[in-house]
């Protein structure tokens, strides 16, 4: 489960939500955020070992804009 802290920091870091049915049984899950990578990789990792998760994958790109 997320803690109401974690719960706030995902709010705050969401751009983009989908839920999509795919059967009776299971769904699937897509959300875009923008945020400090440590903080997406941290949270990533509790979504993905959250009871019920069959799989999950964590993708990071970048702008490049930060990049020297």
């Amino acid at each position: 489960e997320l803690t109401a802290e974690e719960v706030g920091l995902l709010n705050d870091l969401i751009l983009s939500a989908l839920h999509v049915h795919l059967d009776h049984h299971n769904c699937l899950e897509v959300l875009i955020l923008r945020g400090p990578g440590e903080k997406i990789q941290k949270l990533s990792q509790k979504l993905i070992s959250t009871k019920g998760v069959k799989h999950g994958k964590l993708t990071l790109t970048t702008t490049g804009q930060d990049i020297v």
